[in-house]
């Protein structure tokens, strides 16, 4: 078994970051989107994972949203955790696939079927393969590949764009879904005072006047794919990870468990504990 050394399981990354990658998996492939050194953001779509790590492999961190490490049997407490804290958007989370189907897609590539997965996800874990996550089970078993044989020189952290979202607006889900025009304006909205508040907190006074354009990140982006290769929900999603990442990280849980294969199970968002999380304990009585 390789060592996956590019970050320890318990290391949480508590500190900002000026290079930070968001990645999303997309029809044509891996969507990023990253910070640059003048403060700005930029995108582009890569074939595959190994075109990402090396066009940036000076990044601080990255957050991509695919699981990376997957259970032999129960379900991942990090799913468990982030699909009760998005209430109404738990739903976003689903059941990740045991490793079992992960290496099943590996070995079997284009030539593997769902029926044969979810029985495989019935055996070890209880429950059935939903479609939603066989559609990204070559996606879940390209990292986990990359991870395991030649792991990234940055640290490369599992994250969830709606989490990140709920983290981002005050630790309240979005509820319109994404797919909707009220739900990606809702989006932006939480965008835009994230990527505001990243700039006034790091601003020097020599700041570029389109420091963190987010809008312009996403319209460019929207011009240069098909939507057949890179959709709104991808660019979206990305823009969420990078604007989670800019700031301190916490992990669910804090103190991840590994999997056989020595991949951390958990998901990172953003630290800061919400507004009114203080009455927590009382609202738990």
């Amino acid at each position: 078994m390789t060592a996956y050394s590019s970050v320890d399981a318990s290391e949480e990354p508590q500190q900002p970051a000026d290079y930070v990658v968001g990645l999303d998996g997309c029809a044509g492939g891996w969507f990023a989107v990253w910070t640059t050194g003048d403060a700005s953001l930029e995108s582009d779509c890569y074939v595959d994972l190994p075109a990402v790590f090396v066009e940036h492999a000076a990044a601080d961190r990255l957050l991509v949203d695919i699981p990376i490490g997957l259970a032999d049997d129960g379900s991942r407490r990090c799913d468990d955790v982030v699909r009760r804290r998005l209430g109404v958007r738990g739903r976003s989370v689903f059941p990740t696939p045991c490793r079992a189907v992960a290496e099943y897609r590996e070995r079997v590539g284009d030539e593997a079927r769902y029926d044969r997965a979810n029985d495989l996800q019935r055996e070890r874990l209880g429950v059935g393969l939903s479609k939603q996550a066989w559609n990204i089970t070559d996606k879940i078993a390209e990292m986990d590949r990359v991870l395991r044989s030649q792991p990234p020189p940055t640290a490369v952290y599992e994250s969830h764009p709606e989490y990140c979202f709920a983290r981002l607006n005050n630790g309240y889900p979005i509820a319109q879904p994404k797919s909707s025009a009220p739900g990606r304006a809702a989006r932006f909205g939480v965008l835009d005072r994230a990527f505001a508040d990243v700039d006034s907190a790091f601003a020097d006074g020599d700041q570029p006047t389109d420091a963190f354009d987010w809008q312009r990140c996403y319209t460019g982006a929207l011009a240069a794919h098909y939507r057949k290769t890179v959709a709104r929900d991808d660019v979206v999603d990305a823009l969420a990870l990078v604007a989670a990442g800019i700031n301190p990280l916490s992990s669910v849980p804090p103190e991840p468990p590994r999997d056989r294969r020595g991949l951390p199970m958990r998901i990172v968002g953003p630290a800061a504990d919400p507004s009114w999380d203080e009455f927590r304990s009382l609202a738990e009585r």
